[in-house]
C-alpha cells in the first residue's frame, strides 16, 4: 500500500532555502530516475512523516510531481528528531527496483532457553522486487535455532512473490550464541583414562 502526498515545486535550493522550507513546515525533496531531469520539490513535513511512520516503501506523488516513487534515502537531524531531506525514485507500475529491507525477529529462538544469547549480525536485506510487492519488514523464524547455531540470508522464507534477494545467501543475520563469559562449547570431552570393565579378567603377576 503506498500513501499518497501533496508535492510543490522548489525552484530554490540550496542550504539557505532548505532551511526556510523547513521552517515552514516542508522537507526538501529530490524525484529523480527514468532518465528523466531530477525534480526538486517539497514535501508537507507531516503527512510525510505519517508515511514513514507506516513504514511506507512507496510513495504516491500529486501536485507539481505525480506518480509513483520509492523512498531511497533519508537524512535526519542529529537526534533523529527532524527530518533534513528526502531522495526519491520514480517507479512504474511491473517495474522492479532494488530496495533495501528491515529484518524482524518473529519467535523465541530453542537455543535462549538453552542458555544462549539471539543476536541480529544484520540488520536488513537488499532487494529487488515490483514497487506493489515491497514489504515494510521481513521476518525471520528463529523458533529452531539452537545454542550455537547461526542463520543466513538465504534460510529467510519471507520473501515476496517474484521479488530476487540480491543479498548474498551465505550471509549470516542471526546468531545464538553463550553469554559472555560462559565456557566455550568445544564438544569435546576431556581425554580420561579407560575405565574399568566389570567383571573384566585382570592379567595374574608371574610367580
Amino acid at each position: 500500500m503506498s500513501d499518497t502526498l501533496q508535492a510543490t515545486r522548489r525552484d530554490a535550493t540550496g542550504s539557505r532555502a532548505s532551511r526556510k522550507l523547513r521552517a515552514e513546515g516542508i522537507v526538501p525533496a529530490v524525484l529523480y530516475g527514468h532518465k528523466e531531469e531530477p525534480q526538486s520539490l517539497g514535501l508537507q513535513a507531516k503527512e510525510l512523516r505519517k508515511a514513514l511512520a507506516h513504514k511506507a516503501k512507496v510513495i504516491e506523488l500529486a501536485g507539481d510531481a505525480s506518480g509513483q516513487a520509492v523512498v531511497q534515502a533519508i537524512q535526519w537531524d542529529t537526534f533523529h528528531r527532524h527530518l533534513l531531506h528526502i531522495d526519491l525514485l520514480r517507479v512504474s507500475k511491473g517495474e522492479k527496483v532494488h530496495v533495501t529491507v528491515p529484518l524482524e525477529i518473529k519467535g523465541d529462538a530453542a537455543g535462549a532457553n538453552e542458555g544462549g544469547v539471539v543476536s541480529m549480525v544484520v540488520d536488513h536485506l537488499e532487494l529487488e522486487a515490483a514497487p506493489a510487492s515491497i514489504p515494510e519488514v521481513l521476518h525471520i523464524d528463529v523458533t529452531e535455532l539452537h545454542l550455537g547455531g547461526n542463520l543466513t540470508a538465504g534460510q529467510i522464507s519471507d520473501l515476496p512473490e517474484g521479488a530476487t534477494l540480491l543479498t548474498d545467501e551465505s550471509t549470516v543475520v542471526i546468531t545464538c550464541v553463550p553469554p559472555a563469559g560462559a565456557p566455550k562449547l568445544d564438544g569435546v570431552a576431556e581425554e580420561a583414562g579407560a575405565p574399568e570393565v566389570i567383571g573384566e579378567k585382570k592379567e595374574e603377576d608371574d610367580e
